[in-house]
Order: structure tokens, then C-alpha cells, then sequence
């Protein structure tokens, strides 16, 4: 460890940490250190590949979620743009129904004078 520690470092390198230099010295030594595991410089192998497994199958579920979701805002956003324009037509149809609802009375009214005045009758 100690030639390791007063080994020369190379331009641009970090010189070794002493917890790297264990992990080393271990690795070489010792082919399972349940030391390094308890400090958390090395995890199991058998469980860093069940773990690494689950946090993909997370992150492939979570991104399918996302997809779905995006897929779901998107549909959502033409139907909203639909119901809009449907609302639209609607609220024209009703300006236009309620301009002619206006225009009857006052034709009906007209009307009623031309009559009166064709047969001389007074307005009352």
C-alpha cells in the first residue's frame, strides 16, 4: 500500500485517495471483501445485478407511463380543440337564430301597418 501511496502521478491524473488504494490492495488480496461492502466501496455482485435489473425495469415502466401520458395529453388536446369549434359553430347558429327571432316581431309589425294603411284603419 505504501508504494502505491509514493507511486509517481502522471500529469493531468489525481494522485489515489487512501480508500482507493484499500479497495485495490483488497481487490488483489482477497476476491470477496465483505469490508469493502460494509463501507459501501463495493456492493455484491449478485445483488448490484438484481438491482441494476430492477432500476432498468423501473425506468423502462416509468418511461412507458410517460409515453402513455404524452399520448393521453395529446388526444385530450384534439378533443378540447373539437368541443371548441363545436361551441363555436353552436354560439353562431344561436347568434343567428336569435337575429331572426329579433327581425320577426318588427316584420310582423310592418306588415300589420301596410295593412292597416291599405284599408284605412287607424293605428291603434
Amino acid at each position: 500500500m505504501e508504494k502505491m501511496k509514493d507511486a509517481l502521478v502522471l500529469e493531468g491524473e489525481e494522485p489515489k485517495s487512501a480508500a482507493e488504494i484499500v479497495e485495490e490492495v483488497l481487490k488483489t488480496k482477497v476476491k470477496q471483501s465483505t469490508f469493502l461492502r460494509n463501507v459501501g466501496l463495493q456492493s455484491s455482485r449478485n445483488n448490484s445485478g438484481k438491482a441494476t435489473a430492477a432500476v432498468a425495469a423501473h425506468v423502462r415502466d416509468l418511461e412507458q407511463k410517460l409515453e402513455r401520458s404524452e399520448l393521453q395529453a395529446e388526444v385530450m388536446q384534439e378533443e378540447l380543440v373539437a368541443i371548441k369549434m363545436k361551441a363555436e359553430e353552436a354560439e353562431a347558429a344561436r347568434d343567428k337564430e336569435l337575429e331572426l327571432l329579433r327581425k320577426k316581431p318588427q316584420e310582423q309589425d310592418e306588415k300589420l301597418a301596410h295593412l292597416m294603411a291599405l284599408f284605412g284603419a287607424k293605428a291603434v
